[in-house]
């Protein structure tokens, strides 16, 4: 009887076109090294995962391609900057997906992702309908095929993450992600050396790290997106190693924060604090995490203030001091000067452009080239605003869609946080829903967030904890 293959490796028919492919990707590697040996990595990767199950390859993807995301243009070749390794995982996983589909294979669906995936679904739709009057449509285009990819990753999150194991082992990737992204930034800071991605790589005397997201701002950022993760640790976590491990990482991520100079991120870091005393107050059952929570905080609070005047634990020098002083930022403002003129005048211009377009918006991606076109522009045409970029872009029907999703997934988390006897759920609901309460101040850190990976990937650890919550058991844990 002739083997199959499917038990005793690959069949004669699959060797003999993977050699046949192999020796196609050699030659094209004498011209396109870089193309010719991606080419050959991909087919040695479908050889050995020819027999794995298509569930399990798609969670494996997905996790993959959300550190990829993390990692950003740092995995990108030399040549191509735009091509980078998760835009390039997201189209194979949306290829696989069609394919799937196309044999007559269905997409789970779990419950308490019917909505998000709605909401998503109309805020793309209307971003394509909007580029038919946006003033280019090629970044109409650009611009709404990032926010159907980024919601994407969003949605699939969930999907993938749907067990109380497959989630410890997401928690663990971006963990371990999250540890290089610091040890990167740590030796950037000590030693002035900077990755080729990095806005400050050729800039004298910067005091900031960036890490892998470009610039210090986007960096603060995601430094404040995981905070939450790693405070609400030794709040609510009873074994002792982990307690450790949430302090320790909540320092390093507050401490990096402060080291930026990002006042939208220190904001945030406030309001995550604050918010933390304030949800754990509300709860009688949550007491004993709350006396927990006020000494994490107290400690927080130690380590922040002292180090603003340039006296603390964390030796800021005298550049990051001046930037985190508001009283600057308002002298700016009054005065009509520096970073703080440039905000308002963008804020400012924001608003009036949506009124113009009677809401409607200009278009998917429009906003930069709007502001760019008009009298007075001062060389700074992102709105550093998210919020503001979403109602500008796609009018307020596109604002209206972004929070209807942010107050679900809110709400969702604080709920899950109150309700849930299961730790595990408690310790997500409650982290999700003072990451997305930090955001609020946040996203005016970062230029644009539309492909802000960080963003994206909070939101689908937030849908994630409404979704185990719909699975859990009788007893309210999940499996």
């Amino acid at each position: 009887m002739r083997s199959s293959g499917a038990s005793g490796g690959p069949g004669v028919r699959a060797v003999a076109l993977a050699l046949a492919a192999a020796l196609a990707a050699g030659a094209l590697a004498v011209h396109a090294p870089v193309i010719g040996l991606g080419l050959a990595a991909v087919l040695v990767i479908a050889v050995l995962l020819r027999d794995a199950p298509l569930p399990a390859l798609g969670r494996a993807a997905v996790l993959v391609a959300m550190v990829a995301a993390l990692l950003g243009p740092n995995l990108a070749a030399p040549s191509a900057r735009e091509v980078f390794a998760f835009r390039v995982l997201a189209v194979l996983i949306a290829a696989g997906v069609v394919a799937w589909l196309a044999m007559g294979r269905g997409v789970p669906m779990p419950d308490g992702l019917g909505w998000p995936t709605a909401i998503a679904g109309a805020w793309v739709s209307w971003a394509l309908v909007s580029t038919l009057w946006a003033p280019s449509t090629t970044t109409a285009l650009r611009w709404s095929f990032f926010l159907a990819l980024m919601t994407g990753l969003m949605l699939a999150i969930p999907i993938a993450a749907s067990s109380r194991r497959r989630l410890a082992w997401f928690l663990g990737a971006l963990g371990l992600t999250f540890a290089l992204a610091v040890a990167v930034a740590l030796a950037e800071i000590a030693t002035g050396m900077r990755l080729p991605t990095s806005a400050l790589a050729n800039r004298v005397g910067s005091f900031a790290a960036t890490s892998f997201f470009g610039n210090q701002n986007n960096f603060a950022t995601y430094l404040a997106l995981a905070l939450p993760y790693l405070l609400v640790l030794p709040v609510v976590a009873r074994d002792v190693r982990l307690r450790a491990l949430g302090l320790a990482g909540a320092v390093i991520a507050i401490a990096l924060i402060l080291f930026s100079g990002s006042k939208a991120n220190l904001i945030a870091t406030g309001i995550i604090l604050v918010g933390m005393l304030v949800v754990l107050a509300l709860d009688p059952a949550m007491r004993r995490a709350f006396i927990a929570a006020v000494v994490v905080v107290g400690a927080a609070v130690v380590l922040i203030v002292p180090s603003l005047f340039g006296a603390g634990i964390v030796p800021l020098p005298e550049q990051a001091v001046a930037k985190l002083d508001f009283s600057t930022l308002l002298a700016q403002v009054q005065s009509g000067t520096g970073s703080g003129a440039v905000r308002t005048s963008l804020l400012e211009r924001g608003l009036g452009i949506a009124a113009d377009t009677g809401g409607v918006g200009v278009g998917a991606g429009g906003a930069e080239d709007v502001v760019r076109a008009q009298q007075g522009y001062e060389g700074v045409a992102n709105l550093h605003n998210w919020s503001l970029e979403v109602l500008v872009d796609t009018g307020v029907i596109g604002l209206g869609l972004l929070v209807a999703l942010y107050a679900y997934m809110l709400v969702g988390n604080l709920r899950v946080a109150r309700r849930t006897p299961d730790p595990w759920l408690r310790y997500m609901g409650l982290a999700g829903g003072l990451a997305l309460m930090g955001f609020i101040a946040g996203s005016l850190g970062p230029s644009t967030a539309i492909h802000f990976a960080p963003m994206w990937i909070t939101f689908g650890l937030c849908l994630t904890t409404i979704v185990l919550a719909r699975r859990a058991g009788p007893d309210g844990r999940i499996p």
